[in-house]
């Protein structure tokens, strides 16, 4: 496998020099949103597994996590959200410099599961934590290419941050 072949398997981030151990975090944390929707369809869940091409944390208008997937996921998304009420998440967190957390919204009612993986740095949520908690809730607003949205609300946003 080539350096390039190894970028395009991940996320934007690794294909911008970044290390090969930050490659390795994302797909571990890939394996791990395969293992928690695997536990999911095993109690007869649907699951949707979400793909970011790009993550990015932002504190404008639309504060949160701006995260990029294919259009097949987001219609899918879509679909549910439209359909049902997601409001209990889970967030497994692991901190290697960059923080690597795997989201994780359930709809009890219907027994459907989004696993949704994300990735930041400290600088890149410079204030974000602070208008989370201020506010008391955190948003992930899924898109596609064409700019529409999905907004999930997050009722615990100190579950999407370091604890210093």
């Amino acid at each position: 496998m080539t350096e390039d072949d190894e970028a395009e398997s991940g996320p934007a981030f690794a294909g911008m020099g970044a290390a090969a151990a930050v490659r390795e975090h994302w797909d571990d944390l890939i394996g791990d949103m395969e293992a928690t929707a695997g536990e999911f369809e095993a109690a007869d869940w649907d699951v949707l597994e979400l793909h970011p091409g790009d993550v990015t944390a932002v504190t404008g208008e639309r504060w949160g996590f701006d995260v990029l997937v294919p259009d097949d996921e987001f219609e899918r998304l879509r679909e549910w959200v439209d359909a049902g009420s997601f409001d209990e998440h889970d967030v497994y967190r692991v901190e290697s410099g960059i923080v690597f957390a795997l989201v994780v919204l359930k709809d009890d009612t219907d027994e459907r599961a989004v696993c949704c993986p994300l990735y930041y740095d400290d600088a890149a949520v410079e204030g974000l934590g602070d208008i989370a908690e201020r506010e008391g809730r955190i948003y992930t607003h899924v898109r596609n290419l064409a700019e529409e949205y999905v907004t999930l609300t997050h009722e615990e946003p100190d579950l999407f941050f370091p604890d210093d």
